[in-house]
């Protein structure tokens, strides 16, 4: 994915709400909503699936809706960066098209949205891509903001009996702060779909844990992604120490990986 393809979601002549996955409350009267927020799927290679998507309107002023598809990633610190439609290795972007592409909705109402997915063959694993639905940018009087509200909603789709889940944490790095020890956990994706990661860090001195440290809970790492992980833990004494991180992908086994480090 080159760097004029890759961007972050910007809003250039309104500020936008950008919403993934939920209904974020918008100023101005504008309230704008899509169900489902999430949607995933099992197809078949060579068919086509029709998907509906209501896009609800729950203010007192009608709005005028522009959809759109692209193509995402999750950066490894976790911020999504959007692209062209097709661009994605395992986009579904590029086979699909969405009817209406531009509607009005009037007040307290909705529109249903046909999603077509042309799926081809020899599919293996998990495609994805989101389906976004913005507004006009509502303008006040007197001039200043404008305001547009964006929500989306991300699809899996994926082929029968091609979802594998598996991944690897590839790199633990602890560093020293003020207030205790920083851990950097890299997690790489190696299976064919999303996964949520939970997990901790077991902090030993010879052969007694001394600590334990929660990751983050349900981190999302997209198909052939990597995340890295950050946790604290107080501040130890001085001392030779091992961490052993394990994550828990929804695979048969955790994850692990261990290193060596020195508090001075």
């Amino acid at each position: 994915m080159t760097g004029g393809m890759k961007r972050s979601i910007r809003a250039l002549a309104a500020t936008a709400l950008i919403v993934l996955g939920t209904t974020y409350p918008a100023p101005a009267d504008l309230s704008l909503d899509v169900a489902p927020a999430k949607i995933e799927m099992q197809v078949a290679p060579g068919t086509t699936q029709t998907i509906p998507i209501t896009v609800r309107n729950s203010s007192s002023s009608p709005l005028h809706i522009q959809a759109s598809l692209v193509d995402f990633s999750v950066s490894p610190g976790g911020q999504y960066i959007f692209a062209k439609p097709g661009t994605d290795r395992y986009s579904l972007a590029g086979w699909a098209t969405v009817n209406p592409r531009e509607f009005d909705v009037p007040p307290n109402s909705f529109q249903l949205v046909r999603l077509t997915v042309n799926i081809p063959h020899g599919i293996v694993g998990e495609y994805s891509g989101i389906a976004f639905f913005q507004t006009r940018p509502l303008r006040h009087s007197g001039g200043g903001i404008s305001f547009s509200e964006r929500v989306a909603s991300k699809i899996y789709l994926y082929g029968a009996k091609s979802i594998r889940l598996d991944g690897a944490i590839d790199d633990i790095a602890v560093k020293q702060t003020s207030i205790g020890e920083r851990f950097l956990i890299g997690f790489k994706n190696t299976g064919t779909a999303h996964l949520y990661l939970n997990g901790r860090v077991e902090i030993r001195k010879g052969s007694d844990v001394v600590a334990r440290v929660q990751l983050p809970s349900q981190v999302l790492v997209e198909r052939g992604g990597r995340r890295v992980i950050e946790a604290y833990s107080e501040k130890l004494p001085r001392g030779t120490y091992s961490a052993l991180a394990l994550i828990d992908f929804g695979g048969p086994n955790l994850a692990g990986g261990q290193t060596s480090f020195t508090v001075k």
